[in-house]
């Protein structure tokens, strides 16, 4: 990735600054954008540890002129735009469709879905397209795949990117830009940390039960790792994954074999 320009958005925590943090490792130049200007700081201070280049471009996907600023700003700086890493993500507040408020839905749909199209055609207006050169990535969920009750919200936002990623793939694919999804499973960290801790004080379960319960679907009986998915990110931006374009890749241990 020597060189390379990288926008990834969702950077601030989670999955999102283990990719800058790797990309940055591999060379890359690496613009970091999300809400949170102090959680960018920090992933920004990890990312130079790595002796990476990085820019920190504060963006909220649920704005227009936010997602066209971020594509702008990177190249202004840099003057040429690779990979575009389309991470972040809302869940939303759990609801059943009979409940649904519609602010719920549609910030779901905005941060999930439209944002990162949003991105993806910013990134492909300015950079991509004339270079006839470029890689984007979405991150989807197998809560797409696999759904379950009070989560319509979140499964559909998720799921959507899947259409969006062989559509694109098929309208830029003769220009030499390869566009893929990583559909991932429970990936460890601080939100799966999280929600295990207030799911175990609200229901007075054992954690440990907890995480054994939700790694059982797993083949591999276990969780994802974030370097894992990184690992894959990386493989897909570069030239061992040439001829891979149009495709949701499965990084979830096993859970989703579909």
């Amino acid at each position: 990735m020597d060189g390379e320009v990288v926008v990834i958005t969702g950077a601030g925590t989670g999955i999102g600054r283990v990719l800058a943090t790797r990309y940055g490792r591999a060379g890359a130049r690496v613009a970091i954008a999300a809400r949170r200007v102090e959680l960018l700081e920090e992933t920004a201070e990890l990312v130079r540890a790595e002796g990476a280049d990085v820019m920190v471009v504060p963006t909220d996907l649920r704005l227009e002129d936010d997602c066209g600023r971020l594509v702008r700003s990177v190249l202004d700086r840099w003057g040429s735009l690779d990979v575009v890493l389309n991470n972040a993500a809302v869940p939303g507040r759990d609801m059943p469709v009979s409940a649904m408020d519609l602010g719920n839905w549609n910030d779901t749909i905005a941060t999930n879905v439209t944002g990162p199209m949003l991105v993806a055609r910013e990134a492909l207006r300015e950079a991509m397209i004339p270079a006839r050169f470029g890689n984007i990535q979405f991150f989807s969920s197998g809560a797409a795949k696999a759904v379950r009750p009070n989560k319509a919200h979140y499964a559909v936002a998720k799921m959507g990117l899947l259409p969006l990623t062989r559509t694109l793939a098929l309208e830029v694919g003769e220009l030499g830009i390869r566009v893929n999804t990583l559909v991932l499973g429970a990936v460890s960290g601080e939100l799966v940390d999280a929600w295990l801790d207030r799911v175990a004080a609200e229901k007075g379960t054992d954690r440990a039960e907890l995480l054994a319960e939700l790694g059982k679907d797993a083949a591999l009986r276990r969780l994802v790792d974030p370097d894992e998915v990184a690992d894959t990110s990386l493989w897909l931006a570069s030239e061992a994954s040439s001829a891979i374009t149009g495709q949701d890749i499965n990084v979830t241990a096993g859970a989703e074999m579909r």
